[in-house]
């Protein structure tokens, strides 16, 4: 009888917990939603009015008035995804992330990101060599999730690009898999942080200050990403070709 008892003591206990902690996701989640209301709003005021200025001043041809309006243009898309970000993220965690998959080319999406992070580039003096696959590289996949996987993955390699890089992006179709590759010529990282570049293991466990270096919640979700549409992420380095990032997913037909 004894037994019994502490079992439904326990049972109750964990019912408790389980109540207590869909409280504080319930909390998580509504801060998080005020948080993104009040950022996005003075960031969109602050690409508004930069966009007016580019354009009211284009006639100036200053060369130092156009770097002053790309850098603010270009960091202010990085902060908007990095929004965008938080909100995917805490779908992910609620299970309320929903995909809508259609037969895209994956040529065609990391095309359109390239165009889209061409301030981010142009601040940097950054070159990028891109080698799409032959043909069309077909997968099924949420469009909208994938240009936000690729994204985060080009912002990222470019983030740490030494300024007046040459950066490389290819698309490969091996029958299985449509595969992104964006490498970095000059960026190494050490063994153990690759393993967990994709995670937050270092985020929790703190260690070396220099293990933080270069992790970000945007490769985290295109882990999430990958996963699932059924692909994967990997990294890798290795000498005199530096670091690589790469995103799988499953080919399909036309």
């Amino acid at each position: 009888m004894e037994v019994n008892g502490e079992i439904r003591r326990l049972r109750h206990k964990v019912v408790k917990l389980e109540a207590l902690l869909e409280q504080l996701q319930r909390q998580q989640s509504s801060l998080l939603a005020m948080a993104v209301h009040d950022l996005r709003t003075p960031l969109t005021i602050i690409q508004g009015y930069a966009q007016l200025l580019s354009i009211e001043l284009m006639s100036t041809r200053d060369p130092t008035i156009d770097e002053y309006t790309t850098n603010i243009l270009a960091h202010a898309e990085v902060l908007g995804n990095m929004i965008e970000n938080l909100v995917a993220l805490d779908q992910i965690e609620r299970g309320q992330l929903r995909l809508t998959p259609e037969p895209c080319d994956l040529n065609v999406l990391v095309d359109n990101v390239l165009a889209q992070v061409e301030g981010l580039l142009k601040v940097k003096s950054l070159q990028i060599s891109f080698d799409p696959a032959p043909g069309a590289a077909w997968i099924n996949g949420d469009e909208h999730q994938i240009r936000r996987g690729l994204y985060n993955l080009l912002s990222h390699t470019a983030k740490y690009a030494r300024p007046d890089s040459q950066l490389r992006v290819d698309v490969v179709d091996d029958g299985s898999f449509c595969y992104v590759r964006f490498r970095d010529p000059h960026r190494i990282l050490p063994a153990d942080v690759l393993l967990q570049l994709f995670t937050v293991a270092d985020f929790q466990q703190g260690g070396r200050a220099s293990s933080l270096h270069g992790m970000d919640l945007g490769l985290i979700l295109v882990r999430h990403i990958a996963e699932q549409h059924g692909g994967r992420v990997s990294a890798s380095c290795s000498p005199g070709q530096g670091m690589t990032l790469a995103l799988y997913l499953p080919a399909s037909e036309p």
